[in-house]
């Protein structure tokens, strides 16, 4: 699926109108005309809004895939592990039954791998059930009768159990995958200055490679030159390296160069989140806003693809605004790069000292 925006037209548009609509998102007089004009655009944002998605109006790859996945109810398919996994709503309805009935069915994440397998063979083995790690007829009658039985814990927050990801003391030995935003022909921001987010990002996350090394850490890099990686090759990437840590980097920007300050996100998907996530995003994110003017801002829970598909603790940094034209001067400065960089370390190193 290719990106688009405003003014698109094509099969592909009217395929998205067709899933926005079945979705229940008003597109007013455009229908399904195949273009994407301001009323399938507004329908666009309202979904991006309610996933927990960047709200730009923008159809790029992680819309595309939570779009797709938005379609699939429980009980329209058989579910089981495979490779590919199943992705998809249906999964991560399935996620909140275990993980409400008490199997460990991991983070929420509407992916169906080992551990939601490992979870649906479980409650089958505890339900008198066929142990086929299958979610079919039978599998579905008895998860709706339990959960009936249940009440008063619809949408509230199952702790997280993240297979000892906090019980590290030290960064020595820890797995970091560094995600240097954009790159190649997407520039990311630019600013008024001419100054490029894909070269700061790039600049940035090979001298955090460089003091993880030093503190012991194996670190792995999703791209060390200009060059484009697709978004999910990107998360792929943390997944082979069987990463602890990911940690994604970019600057911020906004139409009113008045925004500064410095944010953190971490995974958060209706009433679930990462709870290290959040942590290590606040930690990480106070000593970065001792570098901006505003300082920092808040950590944020969003769903974003590079948040959600590692299975290790993933984190968005975002520590300056280059749409501010103090931030973007901060940003030129000779040493900026090096002092972000042990920021980040400083924020892992009390993180790792209070997990």
């Amino acid at each position: 699926m290719r990106t688009l925006t405003l003014g698109d037209r094509g099969k592909e548009v009217s395929d998205v109108q067709k899933r926005l609509h079945a979705l229940g998102y008003e597109l007013g007089n455009e229908g399904l005309d195949g273009f994407l004009g301001p009323r399938s655009q507004l329908a666009l944002r309202a979904f991006q809004q309610e996933r927990g998605l960047l709200v730009d109006g923008v159809l790029g790859p992680n819309t595309w895939r939570e779009l797709v996945e938005a379609g699939c109810a429980l009980g329209d398919r058989l579910l089981y592990l495979r490779v590919p996994n199943f992705r998809g709503d249906d999964v991560l309805a399935l996620q909140v039954k275990l993980n409400l009935l008490g199997f460990n069915a991991g983070p929420e994440r509407g992916i169906f791998d080992g551990p939601v397998e490992r979870a649906l063979i479980d409650f089958q083995r505890n339900a008198g059930l066929p142990s086929d790690g299958m979610v079919g007829d039978d599998t579905l009658a008895k998860l709706d009768a339990l959960r009936k039985a249940e009440s008063g814990r619809e949408g509230k927050k199952i702790p997280d159990r993240d297979e000892g990801f906090a019980r590290a003391t030290s960064l020595a030995g820890t797995v970091i995958v560094i995600d240097p935003g954009h790159g190649g022909q997407d520039a990311g921001v630019i600013s008024a200055s001419g100054r490029k987010e894909k070269d700061l990002t790039l600049a940035a996350g090979l001298r955090l490679a460089e003091l993880l090394r030093a503190e012991g850490s194996r670190v792995v890099m999703t791209r060390r030159s200009d060059q484009t990686v697709p978004l999910y090759v990107r998360t792929d990437a943390a997944e082979t390296a069987g990463a602890d840590y990911l940690v994604s980097l970019h600057f911020n920007s906004h139409s009113d160069s008045a925004a500064a300050g410095a944010a953190g996100y971490f995974f958060q998907r209706s009433h679930y989140y990462s709870e290290h996530g959040a942590r290590l995003s606040d930690y990480i994110g106070a000593e970065v806003g001792r570098l901006s003017s505003a300082g920092f801002i808040a950590s944020l829970g969003r769903n974003f693809a590079v948040l959600r598909e590692p299975t290790g603790i993933a984190v968005m940094i975002e520590p300056l605004f280059l749409s501010n034209p103090t931030d973007d001067a901060l940003a030129g400065r000779a040493d900026y790069v090096e002092r972000l960089a042990r920021a980040v370390v400083a924020g892992f190193a009390r993180y790792l000292a209070r997990a």
